[in-house]
């Protein structure tokens, strides 16, 4: 019986050690998203953004972009990041200078998304 759990375990341990899987949305792997914040089109960015706050802080590279985006010249992306930052939540606390930031901007969603994710995220 002994032998059976050792030989167990080394199939399962042995079973985990191939490369890991990368992260995907929406069957496309997150750095398809990220590369598509520099995207021309206003609504990619945007779709970008939405699909990036799905993945949150479990790929370290999102909560850094969605906090770049914020600086976006349209509206309505800038207004997807504040939004994507406030589902995240609390792990996005890095964001909280950026969004009080964000409550000066000339858009009024904006500034309103960016208090209530500051809300949010306790900064």
């Amino acid at each position: 019986m002994h032998r059976g759990l050792v030989l167990a375990l080394a199939i399962l341990v042995a079973g985990c050690g191939g490369p890991p899987t990368p992260l995907t949305v929406h069957n496309k792997p997150v750095t398809h998203w990220l590369q598509a914040l520099h995207d021309p089109d206003a609504r990619t960015r945007r779709k970008a953004i939405e699909a990036l706050s799905n993945v949150g802080s479990a790929d370290p590279a999102v909560i850094p972009a969605l906090i770049e985006a914020l600086d976006d010249r349209e509206a309505g992306v800038r207004g997807a990041a504040v939004l994507a930052l406030l589902k995240i939540g609390p792990e996005a606390s890095e964001a909280v200078p950026a969004l009080r930031k964000a409550q000066k901007d000339k858009d009024v969603k904006v500034r309103t998304y960016a208090t209530k994710a500051l809300v949010r995220i306790g900064g």
